[in-house]
Order: C-alpha cells, then sequence, then structure tokens
C-alpha cells in the first residue's frame, strides 16, 4: 500500500473512535451500588412488604403538624485519656469503636486510634486471660490546631 492510503486508513480509524469515544460518553453513569450494613427494621419492612400482597389502601389522614426539635443537653464528656488505665479490650471498643490500627506483639497489643488533630495509642496487655489497659498515650499531629485532650472527646464523640 501507499503511504497516502496508510495516511487516509489511520485517520478513519481515528475519527471512528473519536465519534465512539464522544458516544459512549453521552450514556448515563451506573447507579451506586448500595453499601452492605447491617439489616434495619426498615429493610426487613421492604423484604416482607415484596413477599406479602399489599393491604388494602388506607384512608387519607391530615398531616400532623411538626413540633421544633428538642436539642440534646450536652452530655459531659471525660477528657482524660487516664480513664482508660485498667478498662478492659471490649470497653475500650465500645468507647472508642474499632482501632483504626492493631499491632500484636506478644502478650501486648497496641490499639492506635487516628483524628486529624491527634494519634491515641492504647497499650494492652493480658491479664488472666483478658487485656487490659496498662498505658495510653496521646499525642498532637504535628500540624493541629487543637489540643489533644479535645481530640480525645471527638474521638469518643465519633463513636457515639
Amino acid at each position: 500500500m501507499h503511504r497516502a492510503t496508510i495516511k487516509v486508513l489511520c485517520r478513519a480509524r481515528l475519527v471512528r473512535l473519536s465519534v465512539f469515544l464522544v458516544l459512549s460518553g453521552c450514556t448515563a453513569p451506573p447507579p451506586p451500588v448500595p453499601e452492605p450494613s447491617a439489616a434495619t427494621d426498615s429493610d426487613v419492612v421492604e423484604t416482607r412488604a415484596l413477599e406479602a400482597p399489599a393491604p388494602p389502601a388506607a384512608p387519607v389522614s391530615k398531616p400532623v403538624p411538626q413540633t421544633a426539635a428538642v436539642p440534646k443537653p450536652d452530655k459531659q464528656i471525660n477528657d482524660d485519656p487516664k480513664q482508660l488505665f485498667g478498662m478492659d479490650g471490649h470497653r475500650v471498643a465500645a468507647l472508642l469503636g474499632p482501632a483504626s490500627f492493631v499491632r500484636r506483639d506478644g502478650p501486648a497489643e497496641v490499639w492506635q486510634y487516628r483524628a486529624k488533630a491527634c494519634v491515641l495509642d492504647v497499650y494492652l496487655y493480658k491479664d488472666a486471660g483478658a487485656l487490659s489497659v496498662a498505658h495510653v498515650d496521646l499525642r498532637k499531629r504535628s500540624k493541629a490546631t487543637q489540643a489533644p485532650r479535645r481530640c480525645f472527646v471527638a474521638l469518643i464523640e465519633r463513636q457515639e
């Protein structure tokens, strides 16, 4: 084949590819995939609604007027990380949630909780077969402006 013919064929392929890419960009994005989570009451109700026949239509009622939301009273949270001393692993997990990082080293475990402003290391040792807190280290991140104790409170609030 001649060079001119090859160039024409390449250009034709390039034009077809460009048209294909432009048209494929016009399609709608796929629907978001729901994240797997524990079943809630609403999930169970929806499942049952699909399985059972629909009940007869209920009479239309007047909408109930909404009242202003009553703010919760501020709950006092202990900002002292030393409160963790002696706690077992289950209580620590209930208070702070799952650790960002866990390191196991013989009879000890280090649970690390990370936030934007601080890092909390909780050192747990086996005591009579169960893990309990023997040491804590709360430190501010290098560029953080928030006090470490305030960050500790934020770690607790994050779990609630």
